[in-house]
């Protein structure tokens, strides 16, 4: 079975707490100034190169605003060149957080998300599990599922936890 690896999008590739990204801020300020995550186009494109081989997609939910200024930053930022995953792989969904879907679309064995609540959809989907630096107020509110999830804080562990 050939493995594939989805991610995320908001505080796993692009750095909104970190920057502090405000409501204000998103509707006003120029979306393209937000940093990635550190570590993230290495990290990513390593595990395309060395264990995924291009079988990698990133999903996101954002609303017809949002998505116009997440394709620009992933240029401006040249995420496409920097980690070698395709712009074909780049999966906007209104699903709210549930990214199952995507996931079974992409037959994903791997996730990397920073909520809690969106890979307690994923629990039967994909069978490795990641989550990245999350809120505690939210794992307090979904613990049930912290045992099916391996916990990571840096792109640099996470790599290491996969390769």
């Amino acid at each position: 079975m050939k493995e594939s690896l989805g991610v995320d999008l908001g505080n796993v590739i692009i750095d909104h707490v970190g920057f502090g990204t405000t409501p204000e801020f998103f509707l006003y300020g120029d979306y393209n100034t937000i940093p990635p995550v550190q570590g993230v186009f290495d990290a990513l494109r390593c595990l395309n190169q060395e264990r995924f081989h291009g079988s990698m997609f990133v999903v996101y939910n954002a609303s017809d605003v949002a998505d116009q200024k997440i394709i620009s930053w992933l240029r401006v930022h040249n995420f496409f060149e920097r980690t070698g995953v395709s712009s074909e792989r780049i999966t906007r969904t209104q699903n709210g957080r549930n990214k199952s879907s995507v996931c079974e679309l992409y037959q994903a064995t791997h996730f990397i998300d920073d909520r809690l609540e969106v890979l307690s959809h994923m629990i039967e989907t994909a069978p490795n599990l990641f989550l990245y630096q999350p809120d505690q107020a939210e794992i307090d509110e979904y613990r049930e599922f912290l045992s099916r999830v391996v916990r990571v804080e840096s792109w640099a562990e996470l790599v290491e936890k996969i390769k």
